[in-house]
């Protein structure tokens, strides 16, 4: 692809930028597929490459050294690399950490150096530890060629950092659905005002924007019927005038070739591109998700070992594609026990990292009683009110499934006791689930008759067992 000239920077870049982050890993390994997509990017002209220390549990760096610095000329390629911040107690750390970092690297000088995720708390810290002492001092070494910094919060934090030094860029989340959502627009804007090249991540939402509802879809396809999503993500960040890099997480051949046709052709939206994505926009906040991107930073903090990044992502996909009858399903039946939600201990260090200021451990807490309360058969924010009606009633679940099973032990552990399971499988009546009896509807039937019941519908038979159960004469709590 063609390279274009960085006047502030005095280099030629591509302006598609190869993020490491988001390749696939085997356990500790890169699968080979790995090589031949990075080798595909050198082919096709791609020179900046964005790697950090924390990436891939610390492998991404070491990567970068095995498919590029061992295999390639060093002046056909660029490395963007971070410093954590929130890891470094003084200038010591910082040492260290470069250290470690150059020798996974396998290089003496890194070109483009960032402090990572930077916003009001950890700057603070970290500005107050002499950081930029440490960046004049890396310059002056000849360690690193260019400085900058990755930035998660308001226009006034930005402006407070930038006037700190003497910045030779600066790396923002862009992307469509951010630019009004959270302020980015007035961000851009003043590093144009200040002539500072804007590198720019997260331009698909960390993949919330190459997979979208399908009435999304369609607005996109009457305007470019063979235009996949994630392009129209890529061109509208490439519609801006100051931005030096695109940074995306590719991890197939198809992506990049998708890329980089949509970079090859830099231009101006039209109207109709404009309207359609303003269209867009409103339809992804009409499906009330959670805006993380995938990051994992926050998996990185928590002692508790919870799968937020995967959660949020199931939760969003069942929002975007409109199938949150079935999310309780997904939720329990592919994420392990001891990485949903209710092994969250509340500590915040999540929150604490999250770039995109999401309450996590509330979020996490929310969607995990909601999955909870789809077994049960309520609606979002209706388990709070089902507790209290089967407070002191008979309690008796329809449907002796794994629902039901799942639904038990939550009301157990809410200190509620399940009286009976009922359900329509004659193989099971009289037989017990969990130690708990499994009666016929008939002699449901019976039990509710005397009274004091509360029957919760404990089934993905949803709508039919309601039917059933209210043919019999039956009230579902």
């Amino acid at each position: 692809m063609e390279k274009r000239y960085i006047r502030q920077l005095g280099m030629e870049l591509s302006p598609l930028g190869f993020g490491i982050m988001r390749l696939p890993m085997n356990g500790e390994t890169f699968p080979g597929e790995v090589y031949d997509l990075i080798d595909l990017a050198m082919e096709e002209g791609v020179n900046y490459y964005d790697t950090a220390y924390l990436y891939q549990k610390g492998k991404s760096e070491a990567l970068v050294r095995e498919a590029l610095v061992k295999r390639y000329d060093r002046g056909r390629f660029y490395i963007a690399d971070k410093l954590p911040v929130w890891e470094c107690k003084s200038q010591e750390d910082m040492e260290r950490i470069f250290r470690i970092q150059q020798e996974r690297l396998g290089v003496e000088q890194i070109d483009f150096y960032l402090l990572h995720g930077l916003y009001r708390d950890v700057w603070e810290a970290v500005h107050e530890k002499g950081v930029l002492d440490f960046l004049n001092r890396k310059k002056r070494e000849g360690k690193i060629r260019k400085a900058g910094f990755s930035f998660h919060d308001t226009i006034e934090v930005l402006k407070n950092i930038e006037q700190a030094y003497e910045w030779d860029f600066v790396q923002l989340q862009i992307n469509y659905y951010d630019w009004e959502a959270i302020h980015v627009k007035e961000c851009y804007e003043y590093l144009e005002e200040r002539d500072i090249p804007c590198m720019v991540m997260e331009p698909v939402g960390g993949g919330r924007l190459s997979s979208l509802p399908e009435e999304a879809e369609r607005v996109l396809k009457e305007v470019h019927p063979d235009r996949s999503a994630a392009s129209w993500a890529i061109q509208y960040v490439a519609s801006l005038p100051d931005v030096a890099v695109i940074l995306s997480g590719m991890n197939s051949g198809e992506q990049l070739r998708d890329n980089i046709a949509r970079l090859s052709e830099i231009r101006e939206m039209t109207e109709a591109e404009k309207g359609a994505i303003k269209k867009v926009v409103r339809i992804i906040d009409s499906c009330q998700t959670v805006p993380c991107t995938g990051c994992g930073y926050c998996v990185d903090g928590c002692p508790a070992g919870v799968d937020i990044p995967q959660i949020f992502k199931r939760y969003n996909d069942s929002r975007l594609f409109e199938n949150m009858a079935a999310f309780d399903a997904d939720y329990f039946m592919f994420l392990p026990e001891k990485r949903r939600g209710d092994a969250c201990i509340q500590c915040g260090r999540c929150a604490a990292r999250c770039p995109q200021k999401i309450k996590v451990p509330e979020e996490i807490g929310r969607i995990h009683r909601y999955a909870v309360g789809l077994s049960l058969g309520v609606e979002e924010g209706g388990l709070d009110g089902l507790l209290e009606r089967c407070r002191g009633k008979k309690i008796i679940c329809f449907g002796a499934g794994l629902r039901g099973i799942r639904g038990k032990a939550f009301l157990e552990g809410e200190g509620l006791e399940v009286a009976y399971f009922c359900d329509n499988d004659k193989a099971k009546w009289g037989a017990e689930a969990e130690g708990t009896e499994v009666v016929s509807p008939e002699k449901l039937g019976e039990i509710y008759a005397g009274g004091d019941v509360c029957v919760l519908v404990t089934s993905m038979y949803q709508r039919e067992i309601r039917e059933q159960l209210k043919s019999m004469g039956i009230d579902v709590c």
